[in-house]
Formats: C-alpha cells, sequence, structure tokens
C-alpha cells in the first residue's frame, strides 16, 4: 500500500515534533482548526519541526479525499498519511473500506434530499481499530520525535504502542465524556461518538504532558494529574484593523455553525431578545457568521434582527457601541467569540459558562449575567449608557492580547522535549 508523504523545507533545527491526527485538517473556521493553528504557530515559535501523521481510514470520515487548509499546510513541515495518494492538492485514499463508505453517505445525501431524515455517520471522538493505532504508531517511530502528541484523547491509544523513545503528549480539544453529557443536559442530539470519564482516562493513560484548550479543564481531566506538566493553550484572536470609535448602540451575535453558537442565539431570540425589546423597543440586533442560517425556522423574523451573513472585516461591526453577546449554554472548551469581541472593542455581556474555559483570566473585563432577565438587564443598561460602554472597551483589546500570549506554552514545550522520554 502506498505512502503520501510531503516533505517541506526543514525547519532549522533539532528539536521534532509529531502531531497524530485522526480528522481531516481542511477548515479553520471552526473551534478545533483555530485552536489547532494557534497550537501550531506556538509550536513553530518554539523552534519545533513540525511532523504530522494522519490516521489512514479514520482522518477520511466518509469522504476518500481529503486537503489541508493553507494556512495549516504552511505550518507542517512533514506530512505522512498511509494508504494515500496524492493529487491535484488533495489527498485520495486508495482504501476500499473508505470508497464504500463513501457511497453509503451519497445514499444517504440523496434520501436526505427527497425527504426523508437521515443521519451520517460520525467519526469524532470514536476509538479507532488495533490494526490503524498500529499503522500509526508504527509510522510515528520511523522517524522518531522529541515530542509525540495526539489530538484529542481518543487518539491517545497510539501512544501507547510507541517503541521509540519520545515524550509523550495530549492536545485536548474537548473532554468528550464531558461534551456528551452537556449535550445530554440540554436534549440536544448528538452523532458523535460517547465516552464515559473511565474509558477516556484509560485512553490517555501513557501521556507525560497535557496541552489543555480550555483553562477548567486542566483541573479535572485526567483526574490527579501534576500540575507542572499540563499548560492551557490560550485561544489568539485575530488581529484587526481600525475600529470605528461611534456608531449607533446595538447588539452583535458573532459565530459559525456550530451546535453551542446555535443554541445560544436561539435562546436569546425566544428567551431574553423580547424581554430586551419590550424594555427597549428601539433596539437592534446584527447577526454576523454562518449561524444565522440556522436560526429556527420560528425565530427567522425576530423583530429588528438583521442577518449579515459572513462579514469580511468584522471591524465595521466593533466598536464601543456594538455589544457583543455571549449567551452560551452549550459548551466544551473556550468560547472564543468572547475574546473577539474584546479585540473589536466591544462591550461584551455573557452567560458564566462562557467564561469557564478562560480559568479566570478575563474576569473584570467582561459584564456576566446568570438569567435571560438579567442578561437583558444588562444590555439595556449598556445601549443607554455611552459612558459604561466606553469603560468596558477601552484598552480590551490590548489588555486581551497580553493576558491571552502563549509565550508560556511555547516555554512549556521546550521544557518537556529537553526531559528524558
Amino acid at each position: 500500500m502506498r505512502t503520501a508523504l510531503t516533505p517541506m523545507p526543514m525547519t532549522n533545527t533539532s528539536k521534532t515534533m509529531t502531531l497524530l491526527v485522526q480528522r481531516q485538517l481542511d477548515a479553520i473556521t471552526t473551534g478545533n482548526g483555530a485552536f489547532l493553528e494557534t497550537f501550531l504557530r506556538t509550536a513553530k515559535a518554539a523552534g519545533f519541526r513540525v511532523r504530522i501523521v494522519f490516521a489512514p481510514w479514520h482522518a477520511f470520515g466518509n469522504r476518500p479525499f481529503a486537503s489541508i487548509h493553507p494556512r495549516l499546510r504552511a505550518l507542517i513541515d512533514e506530512v505522512v498519511w498511509e494508504g494515500t495518494v496524492e493529487a491535484g492538492g488533495r489527498y485520495w485514499s486508495i482504501s476500499p473500506r473508505i470508497w464504500a463508505r463513501f457511497g453509503v453517505r451519497l445514499v444517504h445525501e440523496l434520501m436526505r434530499r427527497a425527504g426523508m431524515k437521515v443521519q451520517w455517520r460520525n467519526y469524532f471522538g470514536r476509538p479507532m481499530s488495533s490494526a490503524e493505532v498500529a499503522r500509526m504508531s508504527q509510522a510515528a517511530d520511523r522517524d522518531p520525535a522529541d515530542l509525540t502528541i495526539a489530538e484529542y484523547s481518543s487518539v491517545g491509544p497510539v501512544l501507547d504502542q510507541l517503541r521509540q523513545p519520545t515524550r509523550k503528549g495530549v492536545f485536548v480539544h474537548d473532554v468528550l465524556w464531558m461534551r456528551a453529557q452537556r449535550y445530554r443536559e440540554k436534549g440536544l442530539e448528538f452523532d458523535f461518538y460517547e465516552t464515559t470519564e473511565a474509558e477516556e482516562c484509560g485512553w490517555v493513560k501513557s501521556a507525560d504532558f497535557f496541552v489543555h484548550a480550555s483553562a477548567n479543564e486542566m483541573a479535572f481531566f485526567p483526574p490527579e494529574f501534576p500540575a507542572d506538566h499540563a499548560v492551557w493553550l490560550r485561544p489568539v484572536p485575530p488581529e484587526f484593523g481600525e475600529i470605528p470609535s461611534e456608531g449607533k448602540p446595538q447588539v452583535v451575535f458573532l459565530g459559525t455553525t456550530h451546535a453551542g453558537n446555535v443554541d445560544a442565539l436561539n435562546h436569546f431570540l425566544e428567551d431574553i431578545w423580547p424581554i430586551i425589546l419590550k424594555r427597549q423597543p428601539d433596539a437592534e440586533l446584527k447577526v454576523a457568521g454562518s449561524v444565522g442560517d440556522a436560526i429556527a425556522p420560528a425565530l427567522k423574523k425576530s423583530p429588528n434582527m438583521t442577518l449579515l451573513g459572513r462579514v469580511e472585516k468584522l471591524e465595521d461591526i466593533g466598536g464601543p457601541h456594538a455589544i457583543g453577546i455571549a449567551p452560551t449554554r452549550l459548551a466544551t472548551g473556550v468560547s472564543i467569540k468572547v475574546a473577539e469581541y474584546l479585540m473589536l472593542g466591544m462591550p461584551v455581556v455573557a452567560y458564566p459558562l462562557a467564561m469557564e474555559g478562560f480559568g479566570g483570566r478575563l474576569d473584570g473585563m467582561v459584564d456576566i449575567a446568570e438569567t435571560p432577565d438579567a442578561f437583558a438587564d444588562t444590555v439595556v443598561r449598556l445601549l443607554n449608557n455611552s459612558e459604561e460602554r466606553k469603560r468596558l472597551s477601552d484598552g480590551a483589546p490590548a489588555r486581551t492580547r497580553e493576558i491571552l500570549s502563549n509565550q508560556e506554552v511555547a516555554d512549556f514545550l521546550n521544557a518537556e522535549a529537553a526531559l528524558k522520554p
């Protein structure tokens, strides 16, 4: 079976990192794409040569072809994807099982278009077969690295089978057992693999260190793990251009089509926005991003709401007159939108859950409301108080940038690489 191995010019360093991946890397607008880019940028800034080893079957999901987003590809020195050929800027599987999966997906798509309710099988978080685990570990062992890191705990079993000396780590985007639990608590359907705490802890039992995408998760996953071998990777929101200093007061919701965003926006429109309009009839809501496409049909024509879709220059909707909202009820990581609002110089109103992943670092920079009534009260107060809006927004981009620096993570990776495997 052929292996697609794509080298790039080597980084001028003797430090190497292998990242074990079991998903496609074609998108960068989602939370896990943004965090992976941040992680890779931090690793490169720390001086590591980066090698990606893909799961030969899992990483394709239900499609027999895959690509790597150019911004991610630019940060990767070498790609290893066994059982593939590279052509036309894509990796193509030569495994019959992947093409069979694709055939099933096409049938499901035809059924969906015919009005039937079908659900594609999602491979997110699903354990790999022992054969696939063995192939990934063998591929990693062929070019030993100072650090070998599993992206997501579900890839952790590969670390168990590594034979060459290396420091073993896990990049934790989500604690998967908690993710399913929170979906269930909110009565939301999910199509990903549901694990237990015991099973997930078992997957990562051979790890020497952890890099967490959420500060609060370090405290409990995995249980009783030494704090000096865990670190929080801060979300790095984009830098923006000049932000308008004046404008008509308005409420802004920013987000992609993600289950947490969809739930938050629908909740806001159903339970909070009517309260705001009752108290402030001329209040206006702007919804930016693809999340607007997923609004519940009954809420599509909510009063005073404008759906902006994709906004090329977010600066246009930023500034102290724009109130960023994060009525988050479903979250297992960091609510990146909160950091983006702050970088756009906005005052922000959020539920406590939206702030959990920051581990208290942004305390005092965001107005916290615990109930729909309190949320509405806070938004109305800010709409009518320009001085308060200005107080919250003044200097917010600079403070956020400083708080969310990842120099600690770069130092942490170098310290782990210096330890004997």
